[in-house]
């Protein structure tokens, strides 16, 4: 027998229409904790499954290992999701976490687990119950964090993580209504003590809200704020790529040339934003480094009276000819390294997509290096020199085997292909947590 949802509240809002934009996917993951504004996700999601309209839904519930009562909390969203009639899947930790920056940890364990078992069901989007509280208290962390206008512009309704599409369906409500609809439905939510515990950066924020609020800084307001910086990241992003047709060039090992003078005319928050979209793109990364990092490398770049020369997020940054040049470094680690025996078909440091086929035992696929690059001197394309030796190889005992992208073709047997998606990653208007 199915769990009934209730009435008030929850009953007014309309699922067809909180979930419209997700009704195509052909499956769905949802996120729940136990909590009463993740049940709530899932009550929506099999009200909105009952009317015919939804995608296959498979719900993930995370014990992160830091609670003894976490595995019965997460035995519960099985049992509500099996009385609602939705598939569910049960996760553990299969790490320990950290002492220090917890919140950071968990968070990236809980998007890596849930991210894979998302994929293993076939959905490409993972939902996520962050509401409107949610939405005013991180416009309040970024204020603290001093983040700028994209920070400020706080959670968008969809975001991507690492090739994966977090969807927030919820973020138009407020936990109040969430939670009755929860209590009228006759479930008890998990109350997670984290929530309240003043260690966490969001707790002692939670704590502070309603005396924000009693001084006008309430939920509708900051909600409202948020959106009216990403109204601004909008309108800064379209100059951004407009920068980016008339005065860069990305070549195929992934370098990216950007013409300084044309950089430089342009005001100082779009050139913040042209700079760390670059430094994403180029240097592989999730995210772009933080503002403080853009800001003094933009500042160096403005002084035309000093040599440019530094390396930010795994990206050197130099200035030549009228050109401020963008090439990824290896750094003291390396670039990544992995066995690919047999075959390999992925996204390789951020950067390329690779794909090889009939690759010898022991063979690896790492970076050409400098020491490849000149090997092959006689056959590079055009492209900066730090950025083709960070390019992708396939490599055996003997030394290289295939180096696409600087001419080395693979030998019979062996498929090696190639495509820099620099220029892809260049054009995403993805948002970290402090631009």
């Amino acid at each position: 027998m199915r769990a009934a949802d209730g009435g008030g509240a929850g009953a007014a809002i309309d699922p067809a229409r909180l979930f419209a934009r997700w009704s195509g996917e052909g499956a769905l993951a949802l996120a729940v904790s136990g909590g009463a504004d993740s049940l709530a996700l899932m009550l929506l999601a099999a009200r909105w499954r009952d009317g015919g309209a939804a995608p296959r839904l498979i719900v993930l519930s995370l014990d992160h290992g830091l609670r003894p009562e976490a595995a019965a909390e997460v035995a519960m969203v099985g049992r509500v999701a099996a009385s609602l009639g939705l598939p569910f899947r049960a996760l553990a930790a299969d790490t320990s976490l950290p002492p220090s920056d917890i919140e950071a940890a968990a968070r990236a364990l809980r998007y890596r687990l849930l991210g894979a078992a998302a994929r293993e069901a076939g959905a490409s989007v993972l939902m996520t119950a962050h509401h409107a509280d949610d939405q005013a208290e991180t416009v309040m962390l970024r204020l603290a964090r001093g983040s700028g206008i994209y920070g400020l512009a706080a959670m968008e309704p969809e975001t991507e993580r690492d090739g994966l599409r977090i969807a927030r369906p919820l973020l138009v409500l407020r936990h109040a209504d969430l939670a009755a609809m929860v209590s009228r439905a006759g479930l008890e939510p998990v109350a997670d003590p984290h929530n309240e515990d003043g260690r966490f950066a969001r707790a002692r924020m939670r704590a502070l809200m309603p005396r924000l609020a009693a001084e006008g800084l309430d939920t509708p307001r900051l909600v409202a704020t948020a959106a009216r910086f990403r109204s601004a990241a909008l309108a800064i992003d379209a100059y951004v790529e407009r920068l980016f047709a008339t005065a860069a060039v990305i070549d195929e090992a992934g370098g990216v040339r950007l013409d300084v003078a044309a950089a430089l005319a342009e005001p100082e928050e779009t050139l913040l934003r042209a700079v760390s979209r670059i430094l994403r793109a180029v240097g592989g990364s999730t995210y772009p480094p933080r503002l403080s990092g853009i800001g003094a490398l933009v500042a160096a770049m403005a002084n035309d009276g000093e040599p440019l020369k530094r390396t930010v997020a795994g990206v050197v940054v130099d200035r030549r000819k009228g050109l401020f040049r963008f090439q990824r470094e290896a750094g003291r680690d390396g670039l990544p390294e992995m066995a690919v025996a047999g075959g390999f078909d992925a996204v390789w440091d951020g950067r390329f997509a690779v794909t090889i086929a009939g690759a010898p035992p022991g063979a690896r696929l790492g970076a050409l290096g400098v020491d490849g690059r000149r090997a092959v001197r006689g056959c590079i394309v055009d492209a900066l020199p730090l950025a083709l030796a960070a390019t992708p190889a396939l490599i055996g005992p003997e030394g290289i085997i295939a180096a696409p992208l600087a001419g080395v073709a693979p030998p019979d047997g062996i498929s090696f292909t190639t495509r820099s998606i620099v220029k892809d990653r260049l054009l995403d208007r993805s948002r970290s947590d402090d631009l």
